[in-house]
């Protein structure tokens, strides 16, 4: 790519990038042959603007015009399609910030678009469990929970183990095998774990995030695990229907990976 070319590109994009406008415009005529009157009452532009957006257009090939009707063209189509992408994209990493750094690795093959609209949840000096207890509200509000994950804090455990004795939640998770080996060592510490002890897979090797998928949620922790450690903290959910997909996708290649857990190895207090 020479330099001349990057200039032309760059002018191209700043017909969108400096003007609301003519975003609005090229997005409505998305929806088919329109008149300049109706793209300024649907836009809200005045009528100077739509002009103005229309002959700027038609320069470069990216509207036509018979008569009283506009409409693009096909370059004109791929050139909103392509800035609305890009847009979206920028909104996503705005809308999770510096926190995108923290996303793990296994997410990172996401479309940043995807997660323009997600809650992001991080302790504070004053509020240092903010995320812990939003995890908690989330557990207690589902009525499905499907869980993949490296270890489990006993404060979660209690959480989902009275919800599912209730009757109040349809629990599944999977979990790292060297976990559990670790936890039938523990009579005490596998007590609560006897509530749904019939509905854990084992997996064989490591897990390298944590993710639940609550209803039609998908609820990620933000961070790494380095040497057993869990690394940042954080908690990133988010309705998405691509997400969502992604997330069953993954969880289904663990779950095919795994051995359901026998319930009589667990130790009796």
């Amino acid at each position: 790519m020479t330099a001349n070319t990057t200039v032309t590109a760059l002018d191209a994009i700043r017909v969108f990038a400096n003007s609301v406008n003519s975003v609005r415009i090229f997005e409505a005529l998305t929806d088919g042959p329109t008149t300049s009157s109706d793209l300024a009452e649907r836009t809200g532009a005045s009528r100077s603007t739509v002009a103005r957006v229309l002959n700027e257009g038609e320069s470069r090939g990216w509207i036509d015009s018979v008569g009283s009707q506009y409409e693009l063209t096909y370059v004109g189509k791929v050139m909103i399609k392509e800035f609305r992408d890009y847009q979206q994209t920028v909104e996503g990493i705005q809308q999770v910030g510096e926190v995108l750094n923290h996303l793990p690795e296994p997410a990172h093959e996401l479309d940043i678009r995807h997660l323009r609209d997600a809650r992001i949840t991080i302790p504070t000096e004053n509020w240092p469990d903010t995320h812990l207890n939003r995890a908690l509200e989330l557990y207690r509000a589902g009525n499905t929970y499907r869980g993949l994950t490296q270890n489990a804090p006993e404060i979660f455990v209690r959480t989902l183990a009275e919800l599912v004795e209730q009757g109040q939640l349809e629990f599944e998770a999977i979990i790292e095998a060297e976990f559990i080996e670790e936890l039938i060592k523990d009579a005490e510490r596998a007590k609560p774990w006897h509530s749904f002890a019939d509905s854990i897979w084992t997996y064989p090797g490591s897990i390298p995030f944590s993710m639940h998928i609550i209803d039609q949620s998908v609820v990620l922790w933000l961070g790494h695990i380095d040497d057993n450690q869990w690394e940042g903290a954080g908690l990133l959910e988010t309705e998405n229907n691509a997400v969502y997909e992604w997330a069953e996708s993954v969880y289904e290649e663990y779950r095919a990976e795994s051995t359901p857990l026998d319930p009589e190895r667990l130790p009796e207090t």
